[in-house]
Formats: structure tokens, C-alpha cells, sequence
């Protein structure tokens, strides 16, 4: 009969803060490899469970009475206690035990006292000498070390690379932790017998169920004995009352935290995309991203050491299994993997992960308190249940991203091209979670902050040789529209004109060169006269475009407008912006952003506004192409008037519409109505709507609003 299973939930093995999340993997790795080789751990309700044939008394008393340490040593760092000045309780103790339970400890510590016999060491090398150290570490120790030393450093052609999880070869700043480590280990097992400590127990209970235990050790002097793994328990100032707080520490919290960083293991890999020497290549770790928490700070990146995205999986695993699931911890996006932790959070979203995980908690390696690094648990992401097909659009901003951050982090960048890219990098990240229309407007929007950015800053965009954004899929249309007037009308000012010499919207906005699929900023004349574009409102803005193309157009005596679009504007959503019940932030911002989209052709279903005579006359004297009133009535050309133009933009609406109704008249069309005055303001906000494209129905519902009915036009 084979013996009954035992679920435990171990509560003091959470996903956050760190150390809690390695004290779980510790113990499983522990139990697997010391117990019962078919043990299985999983996450549920925020805390680990083991399924083993231990029951919660005989998994304490396992680690009270048989656990054999795994021998940490690091005898490359100052402090290991190698060194003369070092802190010798733990070394030394452990060095000279006979007990049978630690004796390939003490194996160990002698091995690495040979070695520096024979290197001749009197104190912490550094250099050549310390990379010629670490590498004769890897030969001369026993093999129960390497996993330790896999997950320490790794040598690389470019010297010694250190994986984040461990700080710098086994020590962060002052702390050594593998020395930390023989002195908790010391507390809790003694030396001479092999034997529980007295308090070990109760210390063992607090660090896996949670149990009260009030008598930690308190450490004074300044010293943090459990580093970046949990911040709680590191004491210093703010710690307690008064000024300064002493570190608290349970020893297990130590002990298993540290046996559940062996997990991880460090690997070489050269990337196809790049050439050169190796990258380090470390278990669901990538570069820091100051995104995606309330707490990022623009100094995160260049101070961040590192993110690391640790699995919670929820379906019971042997050690095995995870421990492969960690060795093949790597994310993708697309063909490449992931650089940062925006990338991560877009494999996570795309399922370019392994399968099985539920979620992943986020941890930064950042800079909190002084100099010390802290892993600060930043969010938790949650693996969809279906992969997001959209996010694929992000792939085709890429290159361009990846040109435009290596400039925004520079330290002579101009703030605002690094304030562009963290709004473009928390966007993406937002919509990574949220994969709705909002969130990838917001994407959109940074985006088309970020090129603002670079055609205010001329200088650093022409040294940097900075391009403006790469044409984007029609995709971006479907994923972005909510259907507000907003983002239709945006839309349809993003599609205006870009087949003649006047080009484009976009080239009114931005001094481009040329404006096909990879457009180019006109170095040689960022002050390109065409750019009317400027700092003033939209309104404003929108009036100086409708002067200048409709003035290049005189200029390349053409009779044609160049203000056609491929996505005509509903009349619904000109009345609400004529009336001002527009949100016109956040439609030229959207406008910035669907410059660089491919808009696609549909024409819009028109509804029933109610639009001003006045804007109706002006329109039809704007028009880009011949006017038919019905699909089977004859086109009429009509002249295109520049003072019309002019008079609209100086808000001398009665004058214009008169004009404007003389023209059609002269042009054989049957006007109802004369000229029209209106107030200033609304006199503006009609100029502004001229440019914006509208569909053949449009033009009929205009022509019915001023014209007398319907009839074959005579000429005169």
C-alpha cells in the first residue's frame, strides 16, 4: 500500500515580498531532493502548497533533524569570511564539525581555503585576479557547489556577469550573503552535534506557518542581514520609533530563501538579432522598465538593476517540472526575446511564455533607500485565457522605438522626449492588461506625443538622425476606435490628401521629406514653410492648414483641393465639434498619433444633424472635386475663391457666406439663402471645420440644407 499524500498550505510562503516567494521554491527543492522525490508544489490564494508524504509535523521535523544545508560559499568576496577581517562564527563552526549532517560543508569551506592556498590570496582579489578565481572555483569545488556557482555568476568572453537575483556574485554593497548564511545556519543547527537548536523550532514554525515567534534575531550596528529579499525586516531609518530601527530576522527565513534562489540558474546565450559576444541570459529577468507601478521614477532605469517576472502556476508540479520551467524561463516577442519589462508584459499577454504559469509576480531591483537596491514587488500580471492577437501591432513600432529610447535616455536629451517615452512605455504596458480601444488610443497618443517632441526639439532630432513614426497597419484603425466624434474625426483629418505635391495632412504638421511607407524628416529645412502646425490651439491650427492648401494649391494651379480624405468625417460629429462638444485635447492628440496610420476607405453612415447654413455654404465652396448634388446629376465645377478662405479665417463670416453663395450661384447652382452672420467664436470653430473630409452623402444632405430643389444648374 503506498503511503497517504499530505496537501500543506505553508503561509509563511507568499508571492511577495521576495525572500517569501524563494522560501517557497526552497522548500520544495529541499523536500524533492532530500524526502520524497515525488513531492509537488503549486500557488493558491497567494500561498505555496506542497503535496508530499510528509504531514506538517514531519515536514518540520525534516528540516529540524535531517535538511542538509547546500554548502554557499563565495570566497571572491571581501566579507565570505575567508578574510582575515571578516565574521568567523559561522566559517569557522561550520569548518571544523564532524556532524554528518553538515560535513559536506565543512568539505567545502576547506576546498576553498586549498584554493587560496595555492593562489596564494591574502585578501578579496579583484580584477583578473578575481575572474581567475571564480573560474578555478568551478573546477576545484565539490559538485554539489555548482548549482550555487550556476546561479552566482556566469563567465562570459566579456569577463564575469553577475544575475541580478544574487546582486553581484553572491553579495549586495556590504553584505556577503553567504556568510550571512552559515551564521543563520549556525543558529539553527548546532555545529558540534548536528542537532536542532533550541529556538530553531519555533523559528521554523514562524517561517513556514505563520506562527508567532517574538524572538527573532534583532541586529544592531547598522547591518541588514537579509538584504534586498525582504525589505521589511532590513531595519535603518523609519524602521521603528525613533530614528533608526535594528534588522529583525528569522534564520529559516534566510536559510530557505536562499535554497530557493538555487532555482535559478544563469546561461550564456548569443541572440540571432545580435552579433558580439555572449548576453547573459538569466531566468524570467530582464532590464528594469520605469512603467507599469505607481512608483516609477524617471532615474529607475539607469539605476535599476533588473526586473525579474516570477511564475505562480496553480496546477501541483514536482520539482522537476519546475525546475525545467525555470531553465527555459525566457519570454519572446515575436522573433526575439524579451529586452525589458515591457516586453515581458507583452509575451505574458501573447502567451509567448511557457504554458501552465496563471500569473507572474513583478519585481524591480531599484534603488530605494540611499544606495541599497531592494527587490520591490511592482505588480502582479495575470496570463489571459486567450492570446491577444492585436498586440501584434506593437511589433510594428519596434525599430523605431528602439532608435528613439537609445536618444530620449541620453542625459543632453531634451526632458520632453524622455517624458514621450515613459508615456509610450506605460501605454503599452496598459495595454498589455487592458486590451480595449481606451488603452490603445492611449498607445496611439504617446506615440504622436513622441514626434511632437522631436519636431520641437530640431537640432537633437537632425544630430540624432531621428526618423519620424514608421507607417502603421490599418489594424490600429480597428483596435483604436471607440466611435466617439473624437477619434472619427481625428480619423478623418489623419486621412487627408497624400497622393499630390501638397502631400498629406501630416506634412502641414510635421517638415517630412518624403511621406511614404518610411517617411524622413526634411533635415536640411525643419522651419519647412508648409508646417503651420504651430503651439496654439486646435482650432487655430486647423484654420492655418485649410489657408496653406488651399494656397499651395493655387500655387501648383491646380483646380482640385487637396482636402479629400479616405475616411470623410460624419456630419453628427462636425456639428458636435462646430458646437464645441468636442473634446479637442484629446482629438489632436489622437490626430498626432493616426497621422502614421493607414486609414482604410469606408464612407460614414450619415445621421440627422442639425449643421449651420453657414458652415453648409462654406463647404460647398471648398470642396476638393466637382460638385454633384445627386448621383445622377451633372458635376459642376466649381472655381475655388481665396477670399473666401481669407474672409472665413478673419471671422468675417456675413462676408464670406455672401461670397461664397455668389460663387455657387455664378456656377449655375440655385442658392436659398444669402450671406449668414454668426458670433466670433462660432465663426472660428466653421473655418476649423472645413478641412475636414466629407463623404458624397455629406455633400448631398449640404446642397439640400442651402440649395432650392433639385434642378439640372443653368449656366450664365
Amino acid at each position: 500500500m503506498s503511503e497517504p499524500l499530505h496537501e500543506i498550505a505553508l503561509p509563511g510562503c507568499t508571492p511577495t515580498p521576495l525572500g517569501h516567494y524563494l522560501k517557497g521554491l526552497g522548500v520544495l527543492r529541499l523536500v524533492s531532493e532530500q524526502a520524497d522525490t515525488n513531492a509537488r508544489g503549486w500557488w493558491h490564494d497567494d500561498l505555496f502548497h506542497v503535496r508530499s508524504r510528509l504531514d506538517v509535523d514531519a515536514l518540520l521535523e525534516f528540516f529540524l533533524e535531517e535538511y542538509r544545508p547546500t554548502p554557499l560559499v563565495a570566497p571572491w568576496n571581501g566579507g565570505s569570511g575567508f578574510y582575515a577581517n571578516d565574521r568567523k562564527t559561522g566559517i569557522d563552526a561550520l569548518g571544523a564539525t564532524e556532524a554528518p549532517r553538515l560535513t559536506h560543508y565543512a568539505e567545502t569551506i576547506n576546498a576553498c581555503r586549498t584554493v587560496h592556498g595555492e593562489l596564494d590570496l591574502d585578501g578579496a582579489p579583484k580584477g583578473d585576479e578575481k575572474e581567475h578565481l571564480l573560474l578555478v572555483c568551478r573546477g576545484a569545488l565539490p559538485d554539489e557547489v555548482v548549482t550555487w556557482l550556476d546561479a552566482a555568476y556566469v563567465l562570459t568572453n566579456d569577463g564575469p556577469a553577475y544575475p541580478p537575483l544574487l546582486g553581484t556574485g553572491g553579495n549586495d554593497g556590504r553584505l556577503e550573503f553567504t556568510n550571512n548564511f552559515m551564521q543563520r545556519i549556525v543558529e539553527v543547527i548546532l555545529a558540534d552535534s548536528g542537532e536542532a537548536a533550541p529556538r530553531s523550532r519555533r523559528w521554523l514554525e514562524a517561517a513556514l506557518l505563520d506562527v508567532p515567534a517574538h524572538d527573532r534575531l534583532r541586529v544592531s550596528g547598522g547591518t541588514k542581514p537579509v538584504g534586498q529579499f525582504l525589505p521589511g525586516g532590513a531595519g535603518g531609518a523609519n524602521a521603528a520609533a525613533g530614528y533608526d530601527g535594528d534588522a529583525v530576522t528569522n534564520p529559516w527565513d534566510y536559510i530557505l530563501m536562499l535554497e530557493g534562489a538555487l532555482v535559478f540558474s544563469g546561461s550564456v546565450a548569443r541572440r540571432r538579432s545580435e552579433s558580439g559576444p555572449g548576453l547573459l541570459s538569466y531566468p524570467f529577468a530582464v532590464r528594469t522598465t520605469d512603467a507599469g507601478y505607481d512608483t516609477a521614477a524617471a532615474g529607475d532605469v539607469a539605476k535599476g538593476r533588473a526586473e525579474t517576472w516570477l511564475p505562480l502556476w496553480e496546477r501541483p508540479a514536482r520539482y522537476c517540472e519546475v525546475a525545467s520551467l525555470f531553465a527555459e524561463g525566457r519570454a519572446s516577442v515575436g522573433r526575439r526575446s524579451a529586452r525589458d519589462g515591457v516586453d515581458f508584459a507583452r509575451a505574458v499577454a501573447t502567451l509567448g511564455v511557457d504554458r501552465g504559469i496563471s500569473a507572474f509576480e513583478r519585481f524591480g531591483y531599484l534603488e530605494r533607500n540611499g544606495r541599497s537596491y531592494i527587490a520591490v514587488p511592482l505588480e502582479r500580471w495575470r496570463v489571459p485565457d486567450r492570446p491577444s492577437d492585436s498586440l501584434r501591432l506593437l511589433d510594428e513600432v519596434d525599430d523605431w522605438l528602439g532608435t528613439f529610447e537609445r536618444v530620449a535616455r541620453r542625459d543632453i536629451t531634451p526632458a520632453s522626449m524622455g517624458r514621450a517615452l515613459r508615456r509610450i512605455r506605460s501605454a503599452m504596458m496598459g495595454v498589455c492588461r487592458h486590451d480595449t480601444p481606451a488603452h490603445w488610443q492611449q498607445v496611439l497618443i504617446a506615440l504622436g506625443a513622441a514626434e511632437q517632441a522631436m519636431v520641437r526639439s530640431p537640432r537633437t532630432t537632425v544630430d540624432s538622425r531621428l526618423s519620424p513614426l514608421p507607417s502603421l497597419s490599418f489594424g490600429w484603425v480597428p483596435a483604436c476606435d471607440d466611435r466617439s466624434p473624437e477619434f472619427c474625426l481625428a480619423l478623418a483629418l489623419a486621412s487627408i490628401g497624400g497622393e499630390d505635391e501638397v502631400g498629406p495632412l501630416r506634412a502641414n504638421m510635421v517638415p517630412l521629406r518624403d511621406w511614404g511607407r518610411y517617411p524622413h524628416f526634411n533635415t536640411e529645412r525643419m522651419d519647412e514653410a508648409s508646417v503651420v502646425w504651430g503651439h496654439g490651439d486646435l482650432v487655430s491650427n486647423m484654420t492655418a492648414a485649410l489657408q496653406r492648401r488651399c494656397m499651395d494649391a493655387k500655387r501648383l494651379g491646380t483646380d482640385d483641393l487637396p482636402l479629400s480624405g479616405m475616411r470623410p468625417a460624419r456630419l453628427d460629429d462636425i456639428d458636435a465639434f462646430i458646437y464645441g462638444e468636442a473634446d479637442e485635447g484629446r482629438l489632436e492628440a489622437l490626430l498626432w498619433g493616426l497621422n502614421a496610420v493607414w486609414p482604410g476607405e469606408r464612407a460614414p453612415q450619415e445621421g440627422r444633424a442639425v449643421i449651420p447654413a453657414s458652415y453648409a455654404l462654406l463647404k460647398l465652396a471648398h470642396l476638393p472635386h466637382a460638385l454633384q448634388r445627386s448621383p445622377d446629376a451633372t458635376p459642376v465645377e466649381l472655381r475655388y475663391d481665396p477670399e473666401v478662405t481669407h474672409l472665413v479665417r478673419a471671422g468675417r463670416m456675413l462676408e464670406a457666406t455672401e461670397r461664397a453663395a455668389h460663387r455657387l450661384r455664378v456656377s449655375g447652382l440655385p442658392v436659398a439663402i444669402g450671406g449668414v452672420p454668426e458670433t466670433p467664436e462660432l465663426s472660428r470653430r466653421i473655418a476649423a471645420a472645413l478641412l475636414f473630409p466629407i463623404s458624397e452623402q455629406a455633400v448631398e444632405a449640404l446642397c439640400d440644407h442651402v440649395l432650392l430643389p433639385s434642378q439640372e444648374p443653368q449656366a450664365v
